[in-house]
């Protein structure tokens, strides 16, 4: 007999009439609900068969509702105390689903997270490498507008790594033995160095976020954004950033036919993709608007790190002034790179510091004295500690990289805006550094490159700054002759014994020929000039001149002689005749007599971008003295000492290839960077 009730529900539903149906995913998701976090786990742990949870969680993950997701989190982190060990497979599965779609569900996931570290602190690691892995984006490689606004993020997704930028701190609070292990995860889930310039840039931005959040580790997070910098910079060769030169030597015999004097092309260091370069400068009432015809980089890498360069230095300029937003890399256009330099108002009514912006000295000489507020708006303490930090990390990694090319701009960047720390960083190369004899070779080679070229590139480095430099080096140098000659067993030409003698030697010669107009400008520097004693250097047993690269020797040798400070033609006549062939540093090894490679650290910035950052505190080569007489007597015609002392293929001044970048290779070693600080 049928009951009342069941006879209503039959005329109701026809046996022969389809029940209403809900959509598919409707009903996975009623599935997922009809199964309780604490069922799954003990299911699991007694069967160990991941079907209880595999499908459960793929549901929650593609169509689940925002109200099953905030009672599965709720339900999982009460049943925390079930998730030891013996159900790991169950967290790491859970951990993918993306609970960060809003604040609320954030909020719960991060809750989950805290509880579960606290509670099992073995899945901390886990936890932090899922989060870490959501701040890399995903992208579309055919996407071409990516590559005009790497970087740049919606506001949806600007929330959504703040999300993750706070659950990962709330760990290291919770469980601050994790530091070491942040530090290893944001280093191993940094993008490969061949991914999309979008990645790289996103990723970077988030580590110098996390920097704000936690500036204890900030020496770290920057070590690893430097090290990533640094993998992509050496693997990006100068060539491939420079315009392709397929008739140069056509080009060469149609200069000498039309009766014009090469040696006025050989040293002339401005490179063709500069003078390629067309600046606009537009001026509205609320901003400024530098245009040149530049495009993105070809390079797929040397793109890549264009943009990185602009986050840092965007960032080093923030932090000098108290901001601790890190920089954003500027949108390109379609034909052109637009830089718009916003004025900002600050709370006493004044303009902000706009970054890539210059100061020049009002003493009449070519000199940069930092940013546009001349130091008014910087913040002494940050810029202090920043320094100190740069420095430790400049010591650890890029000091010891020998084929960078751009990345050691960032403290370029620094000391340009700050130049009363130029001293301190060149008193560090050379006392810390150069003259430690506990230091390895290469370190010592290193630092008296970075000496050198710091001196002479750098627009915001006074000349008395300078002078004072090459006299602590031709003193050294003097003192080293001294002791040899007083020992008399080691007194005679060796590139392998007497290394870090000939690298200063090379420093002086490569600075002094830089900036010789500054040395002869008048009577009393040219005295200066010659207090430091330069033919003490030329003249002695060790002979530097043969030792020395020889477009550094031709070139100091011209301006030498213009000036009589030394007479270097004898000797480098004698070091010709000889005969003896030269070779080479080739992976490590020594053969024959040898020369030493050219190395400087800041040759010609190649990044069309971020150049604009640098190129206002760079210095230019002014080119060699016009009126050298080549009919004076000497002991060979005109033409053999061209070859012997100004061969064009050996004698470019423009040091944008120097073959240290493809010869030498780094060695790993341990380095002390804790010095004291010393404000300016």
């Amino acid at each position: 007999m049928v009951s009342a009730s069941n006879k209503r529900l039959l005329i109701t539903t026809p046996i022969l009439k389809k029940s209403p149906m809900v959509s598919s995913a409707r009903k996975r998701v009623l599935f997922a609900n009809q199964e309780t976090a604490r069922s799954v786990i003990l299911k699991y742990r007694e069967s160990g068969n991941p079907s209880h949870f595999t499908n459960v969680f793929k549901d929650l993950s593609v169509s689940g509702s925002h109200s099953d997701l905030l009672l599965w989190l709720s339900q999982m982190t009460e049943c925390v105390s079930l998730l030891d060990r013996k159900a790991d497979n169950i967290v790491l599965e859970f951990l993918k689903i993306p609970f960060y779609k809003s604040e609320e569900l954030a909020s719960a996931a991060e809750n989950f997270f805290i509880t579960l570290v606290t509670a099992h602190n073995y899945y901390a690691y886990l936890v932090l490498e899922q989060l870490f892995t959501f701040l890399i984006p995903d992208v579309d490689e055919q996407d071409k507008s990516l590559l005009e606004k790497a970087g740049f993020l919606s506001e949806e997704e600007k929330a959504f790594h703040k999300q993750i930028l706070s659950s990962i701190v709330s760990i290291h609070n919770h469980v601050p033995l994790i530091r070491d292990k942040l530090l290893v995860l944001a280093r191993k889930c940094m993008p490969y160095f061949r991914q999309h310039v979008h990645q790289h840039a996103v990723y970077t931005q988030n580590l110098l976020h996390l920097c704000s959040f936690l500036p204890h580790l900030r020496v770290g997070l920057l070590e690893i954004i430097i090290t990533n910098m640094a993998t992509i910079d050496v693997h990006i060769p100068r060539s491939a950033l420079t315009p392709l030169e397929d008739d140069n030597d056509e080009d060469e015999e149609e200069v000498e036919e039309d009766g014009n004097s090469e040696d006025d092309e050989i040293f002339n260091m401005t490179l063709e993709c500069e003078s390629k370069e067309q600046m606009k400068i537009e001026k509205d009432d609320d901003e400024i608007i530098l245009k040149t015809t530049f495009t993105i980089m070809d390079n797929k890498d040397g793109n890549t790190l264009d943009v990185l360069m602009i986050i840092m230095l965007q960032y080093v300029h923030n932090v000098c002034h108290g901001i601790i937003e890190p920089g954003k890399p500027t949108e390109l256009g379609k034909n052109s790179l637009q830089l718009k330099y916003t004025w900002e108002p600050l709370q006493d009514g004044k303009k902000k510091c706009r970054a890539g912006s210059v100061r020049l000295s009002n003493g009449g000489e070519n000199r940069t004295i930092g940013c546009e507020c001349g130091g008014s708006e910087h913040d002494i303490e940050a810029i202090k500690l920043l320094f100190t930090e740069l420095k430790e990390v400049f010591s650890n990694i890029i000091l010891c990289t020998h084929s960078s090319s751009h990345v050691q701009f960032l403290l370029f960047y620094l000391l340009a805006l700050r130049p009363g720390l130029a001293t301190i960083f060149l008193d560090f190369l050379r006392i810390k550094k150069f003259e430690n004899p506990s230091c390895s070779r290469d370190i010592r080679r290193n630092a008296m490159a970075y000496i050198g070229s710091l001196l002479a590139r750098g627009k915001y480095i006074p000349f008395i700054h300078v002078n004072s430099c090459l006299e602590l080096i031709c003193a050294w140098c003097s003192t080293y002759l001294e002791n040899q000659e007083r020992m008399q067993t080691n007194y005679y030409e060796d590139l392998l014994l007497h290394l870090p003698f000939y690298y200063a030697c090379q420093t002086v010669f490569y600075v002094f020929t830089f900036r010789y107009r500054e040395y002869t400008e008048n009577s009393k520097r040219l005295e200066l000039a010659r207090k430091l004693n330069l033919e003490r250097l030329v003249m002695n047993q060790l002979n530097p001149l043969r030792m020395c690269a020889a477009p550094i020797v031709n070139n100091f040798a011209v301006v030498a002689r213009r000036f009589q400070l030394a007479y270097c033609y004898t000797i480098m006549e004698n070091n010709k005749r000889l005969g003896i062939p030269s070779a080479h540093v080739d992976g490590g090894k020594y053969t024959g007599n040898m020369t030493l490679d050219m190395f400087f650290p800041f040759d010609p910035y190649l990044l069309q971008r971020s150049k604009v950052y640098i190129s206002d505190h760079y210095r230019e080569f002014d080119g060699l003295p016009e009126d050298v007489s080549q009919n004076e007597d000497m002991d060979v015609n005109a033409d053999e000492a061209l070859d012997i002392i100004m061969s064009p293929k050996t004698s470019d001044f423009s040091y944008s290839l120097s073959p240290g970048f493809k010869k030498w290779h780094s060695e790993p070693f341990s380095v002390d960077s804790s010095f004291g600080f010393i404000p300016s």
